[in-house]
């Protein structure tokens, strides 16, 4: 990476180069036989697998053909103790590559060892079990599938990673999804090269550091230097640190683990002026400019003239909208991948391109139709957020449309939004992190995509009760934005309606008359009605007759019972849920026992619940609303969120009482 060096140092030789205790009592190469017989670990019964030891040093070196390179040599010992942790034997090591300079996986070593009738055997790596993927232009993967691996074995594995991109350091991941025994890293930074850091995660790290007197010689001006030079070497260590696991409620784990990262602040080479470096968005968006065609591939001309000619003419800016994007989507279809740079050009020709190619194309005939269109770069859910402070082209992994109307609204868009129109995008990609790309620099900022709809699922339920306990009952429900997406994605993932009828009755304990479904296979309408007839059984003992009024409830158990969380809460998207049932009790019963009302708001309206029951006449009016204002709450809040829920569910649970009289 020459265009990184500084034209003096024409030869640079570091001396007394060695690590000073990372290595200290581990082995590589020595497994013990306490290792091979263990049978579950101590901390963690239900791990399937632990990490027993791992190290990590890096170190800048010099080399006068390829300049300075961060070499780092990475060391891994783990017991698989289940079955389902055999996949801990297949290792992936990202390298990262930008026009011809790439970092390179040299020493790469592993082995297998297992217990067989009482002698330990060793399977090694071979060349044939090593191979590459790609993951994008920049992101390449080098995978290791470790042979003879299987409960009982002991894996371990070694190999050094050589980056170029000095600049870069990228620290260390302590935690992972099952336990770690013990963890170190070791990272020695010489003076000329000033890095922040910044330690994340629940767990704590242990950390040291210390001075490290250096040597190096250079050849400058015919003649032989020497300069004496300052290191700084940190250590960090952890110890029995848990599993952190995700579930349900958390958009990615790895946002969480434990770790330290790095960022370069600036240089300081002898015979060179200090320099600053400022890791910040705005020269993220610089390199995109200039080192990409991103900003070409958006301004792209679309060849659907004389379509885009008639849309013109419309006057409502959301007609116009939604036009543009309808065309966009049939003539492109999405071929199931996501990317960031790619040319729109091949996608016209074909019909069928990746999220890049659609949006690209639809940025381009926005403008073209007079309606203003931009991206905005994102983070999918499932690969963790855009980092705020350390900004990073290589954590881009794709973007969506945006569309500012004269009247200032926001509206988003996206070309693998299969179910949905304007404002409805797969939940994968309603960040509360995204970044919006003016070309021309002004006004980009952070914005919450996770909010971008106001998403409601009603339902209106008129039920007529029998003295034998049956219910029949007559129920509309209106799916809005998200919910109406989630419904047809889930409906077209089925063989027929038939299939989806049986669900129904499963799921919810009914047996259904006739059902009829509006604006289910219309891929762009935001909303989904659903109509149905159906029959179910309340309880009936004795004299008395029980039945929850709610009919289809909401949800009946509370995910959070635990009685504390490390992890934040994050959820879908914000919704409404509301549904109002009017039940006709039978001739001959009077109401025993009514559900109490009940109104909750939490502390910050980041949700609330009402309900009421009451009787009127020979009918009963029940009505249910929950709301969810909020996504993301900090475990701070989970005891607030823990209680909220339980008395949601409980609501959802209750019954009305009716006697015989």
């Amino acid at each position: 990476m020459k265009a990184y060096i500084v034209p003096i140092l024409l030869s640079f030789l570091f001396i007394a180069s060695t690590k000073t205790e990372a290595q200290s009592q581990y082995k590589y190469g020595k497994i013990e036989s306490s290792e091979l017989e263990m049978k579950i670990y101590p901390q963690d019964s239900s791990a399937r697998a632990v990490v027993l030891y791992e190290e990590g040093f890096s170190d800048f070196v010099y080399n006068d053909n390829v300049g300075f390179t961060v070499k780092t040599e990475v060391k891994c010992r783990i017991k698989i103790l289940k079955p389902e942790g055999a996949e801990k034997a297949t290792i992936s090591i990202p390298t990262y590559r930008k026009g011809r300079v790439e970092e390179t996986v040299n020493g790469i070593e592993a082995y297998s060892y297992n217990l067989e009738n009482g002698k330990t055997t060793k399977v090694k790596l071979e060349k044939a079990n090593i191979f590459e993927e790609k993951v994008s232009d920049r992101l390449y993967l080098t995978k290791l599938a470790i042979p003879g691996a299987k409960e009982g074995s002991v894996i371990e594995y070694k190999y050094t990673l050589s980056s170029p991109f000095y600049y870069n350091v990228d620290g260390w991941t302590f935690q992972r999804d099952i336990p770690v025994q013990q963890s170190k890293y070791e990272v020695r930074i010489p003076e000329f090269f000033i890095f922040k850091r910044e330690a994340k995660g629940y767990e704590h790290i242990t950390t040291t550091e210390k001075d490290e007197n250096q040597t190096l010689s250079f050849f400058y001006e015919g003649g032989a230097h020497i300069v004496n030079f300052t290191s700084k070497d940190y250590l960090f260590k952890v110890e029995n640190i848990p599993a952190l696991i995700g579930d349900n409620y958390v958009w990615q784990v790895s946002d969480f683990l434990s770790a330290v990262r790095f960022e370069l602040a600036g240089t300081n080479i002898p015979g060179q002026y200090t320099k600053s470096y400022n890791h910040d968005w705005n020269s993220v968006e610089k390199t995109i400019k200039e080192e990409t065609d991103f900003v070409k591939n958006t301004q792209r001309t679309v060849p659907y003239k004389d379509e885009l000619k008639q849309i013109a003419s419309i006057a409502d800016e959301r007609e116009k909208l939604a036009a543009v994007y309808g065309l966009i989507k049939s003539k492109i279809g999405w071929d199931g991948k996501y990317a960031f740079t790619d040319n729109p050009s091949d996608a016209f020709k074909t019909g069928l391109g990746n999220n890049a190619q659609i949006n690209g194309a639809l940025i381009s005939a926005l403008n073209q139709v007079g309606i203003k269109a931009f991206p905005v770069l994102i983070r999918r859910r499932s690969q963790g957020r855009l980092p705020l402070s350390v900004a990073s082209f290589d954590k881009i992994s794709t973007f969506i449309v945006a569309a500012q109307l004269s009247d200032t609204t926001m509206h988003f868009m996206d070309g693998s939004a299969k179910y949905g129109g304007v404002d409805m995008l797969p939940t994968d990609l309603l960040g509360d992190r995204g970044r919006t790309f003016d070309p021309s620099g002004r006004n980009n900022d952070f914005i919450d995509l996770s909010k971008s709809a106001k998403n409601q699922t009603t339902t209106v339920n008129i039920a007529h009760l029998s003295e034998d306990g049956t219910v029949k009952v007559k129920s509309a429900s209106y799916f809005k934005m998200q919910p109406a997406y989630g419904y047809k994605a889930n409906y077209a993932a089925l063989k027929d309606s038939a299939e989806y009828i049986e669900k129904y009755e499963a799921n919810n304990k009914v047996k259904v008359e006739n059902m009829a479904i509006t604006g289910h296979k219309d891929k762009f309408s935001p909303l989904v009605k659903e109509e149905v007839a159906y029959t179910c059984q309340a309880s009936k003992r004795g004299n008395f007759i029980y039945v929850n009024p709610l009919l289809i409830p909401h949800f009946t158990k509370n995910d959070f019972t635990q009685s504390e969380r490390k992890l934040p809460v994050e959820f879908s998207y914000p919704y409404t849920y509301q549904i109002t049932t009017t039940i006709f009790i039978p001739e001959g019963y009077a109401v025993e026992e009514l559900p109490k009302g009940a109104r909750v708001v939490l502390e910050n309206k980041e949700g609330g619940l009402t309900y009421s029951a009451a009787q009127q006449d020979n009918a009963i009016l029940v009505s249910y609303r929950f709301q969810l204002n909020e996504v993301v709450f900090p475990f701070m809040s989970y005891p607030m969120l823990r209680d909220f829920f339980g008395i949601a569910a409980t609501k959802n649970t209750e019954m009305i009482v009716l006697k015989k009289l």
